[in-house]
Order: C-alpha cells, then sequence, then structure tokens
C-alpha cells in the first residue's frame, strides 16, 4: 500500500480544532465579572448583577455565533476526510479568529449600553472581527473542493458547491450586520442574531433540497 507523506487523515485537525472551539466558549464566561461585594446599599446583588445586562447579551450572541462555526466546521469536515499543509494553515487562520472572538465579546458587553461614540466602536470592532472570520472558513471548503483527494468517496460535488454558495453569502451578511453600527449598535447585534439562526440551519439539508439557488 503506497504511503502518501503529504496528505493526513483529518481526525487529528478535527479534535485541535474542537479544543479550540471548548477553550474559546470557556473563556467567554471567565469575561462576565462578579459583582463586588460591599456594606452600602449601592452594592446590593441582585440591583448589580442587572446593572452587568450588556455582558449578558454578549456572551450569549458570542456563545451561538462560535457554536455556528463550530456548526459548520463539523459539516465541512464531515466531507473532508484528508488534509494537506496548506489546508492546516488555513485552518489555523480561522481557529485564530475563534480564539479572539472572547476578547471581542467582553469589548462589546462593556461598551454596548453607553449609546455613545465607543459603543459604536465596539460594535464595528465585534462585528468586523466575525466578519473576517468567514475569509479563512469559506478558503477552507474551497481549498478542500478544488482537491478531490482530501474528500469523501462517493459524494455529489454538486451539493458541496451549493453547500459553498451558502457559506460564501456570510461574509457578506456579517459586513452589512457590522455597518448597521454605524446607525445604531443594537440594530447591529439584533442583525448578528438573525444570521446566527439562518447559519444554524443545516448547510447540507439546504442543499439536498435545493433551496440554494
Amino acid at each position: 500500500m503506497e504511503i502518501k507523506h503529504d496528505i493526513f487523515p483529518s481526525e487529528r485537525i478535527i479534535a485541535y480544532s474542537d479544543a479550540i472551539f471548548a477553550i474559546a466558549l470557556t473563556l467567554l464566561m471567565l469575561e462576565i465579572k462578579i459583582p463586588e461585594s460591599g456594606p452600602t446599599e449601592k452594592n446590593d446583588l441582585f440591583r448589580s448583577l442587572l446593572l452587568n445586562w450588556p455582558s449578558y447579551i454578549s456572551f450569549l450572541i458570542s456563545f451561538l455565533i462560535i457554536s455556528v462555526i463550530w456548526f459548520n466546521h463539523h459539516t465541512m469536515f464531515h466531507y473532508i476526510r484528508y488534509v494537506n499543509h496548506p489546508l492546516m494553515l488555513i485552518n489555523t487562520l480561522l481557529m485564530l479568529n475563534v480564539v479572539v472572538i472572547p476578547f471581542c465579546a467582553a469589548l462589546l458587553g462593556r461598551y454596548a449600553a453607553e449609546g455613545n461614540r465607543n459603543s459604536m466602536i465596539a460594535s464595528l470592532v465585534y462585528g468586523s472581527w466575525i466578519t473576517l472570520g468567514g475569509i479563512p472558513f469559506n478558503w477552507l471548503w474551497g481549498y478542500a473542493l478544488k482537491h478531490d483527494n482530501l474528500l469523501a468517496e462517493g459524494i455529489m460535488k454538486k451539493e458541496l458547491f451549493n453547500i459553498k454558495r451558502h457559506f460564501i453569502r456570510g461574509p457578506f451578511l456579517y459586513l452589512q450586520c457590522t455597518l448597521l453600527a454605524l446607525i445604531n449598535s443594537w440594530a447591529s447585534i439584533c442583525g448578528f442574531t438573525v444570521l446566527i439562526i439562518l447559519y444554524f440551519l443545516p448547510a447540507s439539508l439546504w442543499a439536498k433540497k435545493g433551496c440554494i439557488t
């Protein structure tokens, strides 16, 4: 049996990626700070918890966004059975994007409720970073589709290209939601919520049903 020294099974890159997704999701929770205790009424715990509501929203949105990325990453590697060096590098860029999301989420949670220029900047930074993540994500999928030796046998390439068309719209849609922050930060956040719902739908199901035109 011929051994291919430049192509490897995808199991290790999947395990590596899953570990990074898990760490990023955990870091999101660590950014929610416990209110300081104190003897006065101003340090009322219930009131302090309520005042921290922007952080909770930022956590929830970011948790779901990272989960969406993992969900569709899992879909891709259902079809990608082998990896080579370029594909591993592209996946590393995607993981770089994922691990920075908790920082952007903390920024959004800290400034989103201020309703001033800082709020706009925080929303733009958050949205821009999520949008940039679509570049290595689509690059990864596009690269795999161009190399049949990395894909599982017996699959219909037409369906995979339909999935590609579904994925490639993501960065453009996220960019539009990001630009809404120039008008209102919460309009941008609501836009991200809609896209979370859209991209939680199984891409493979869309392709098979011919919903992607």
